[in-house]
């Protein structure tokens, strides 16, 4: 009995060894390395979180200093030209009407030198309607017109458009009118080449006579058949 009893005791521990040993196999040799419970190792060089091979995000862009954006520079404008400088003025040649005669006198004034050929006639325009500076002259057109616009079109034909107060303080009568009429057609031919006719509405539209004399439809040449050119300014 006492036999049988050591039989069966190193039966039983070579079972335990077997089994120990087939545990062993299984687990790779691993068992040794012991795991925590919720504690995930930490992954080899390289590899992502999971498992995934997904690849490493790229680096952000360093900014070279010399690559950065410069900040805004405020553009300073060209020096426009002073229109208060005599180099930016230009003189012209205006002709009122002489006191002592039914010619039309010269005078000389300033305007601003202005590249559009339009602009320079409204200033000559205006500067008929403000009428002579000079002793012996007369004005032509009634001091309150208004200049209500001016356009050049493309064969060199004026159109001067003025308020009806022109009409309504003119005086009338032939001398005067045709004073009127040419003072303004030989002032703008005379000094800018460019125009070579001018035509003359009120309050934007065409109109019969001036007064009842000069006729307002047609366009106007100049004839400076009328002008005392030889004039000389008072003292």
């Amino acid at each position: 009995m006492k036999r049988e009893t050591i039989v069966l005791g190193a039966v039983a521990a070579v079972c335990s060894a077997l089994l120990v040993a087939a545990l062993v196999m299984r687990t790779g040799g691993h068992a040794g390395q012991a795991t925590q419970a919720g504690v995930t190792p930490e992954p080899a060089d390289g590899a992502q979180p999971g498992g995934e091979d997904t690849a490493p995000a790229a680096p952000a862009a360093s900014v070279s200093p010399a690559a950065a954006p410069s900040p805004a520079v405020t553009a300073t404008p060209a020096e426009t030209p002073s229109f208060t400088s005599e180099q930016n003025r230009r003189e012209v040649t205006l002709f009122f009407q002489e006191v002592d005669s039914e010619s039309l006198g010269p005078e000389k004034r300033k305007i601003f030198l202005t590249s559009s050929v339009a602009d320079q006639a409204k200033q000559i325009v205006v500067e008929l309607i403000n009428g002579p500076l000079e002793k012996g002259l007369l004005p032509t057109l009634p001091p309150q017109t208004r200049l209500r616009g001016l356009y050049l079109d493309r064969s060199g034909t004026a159109y001067v458009d003025l308020s009806s107060e022109l009409v309504d303080f003119h005086p009338g009568g032939t001398d005067e009118e045709i004073a009127t009429i040419f003072s303004i057609v030989d002032s703008l031919i005379y000094n800018l080449p460019q125009i070579k006719r001018v035509h003359i509405l009120v309050n934007g539209e065409e109109r019969d006579t001036l007064k009842s004399h000069l006729d307002l439809r047609r366009d106007y040449a100049k004839d400076m058949s009328i002008v005392d050119m030889d004039r000389k300014s008072a003292p």
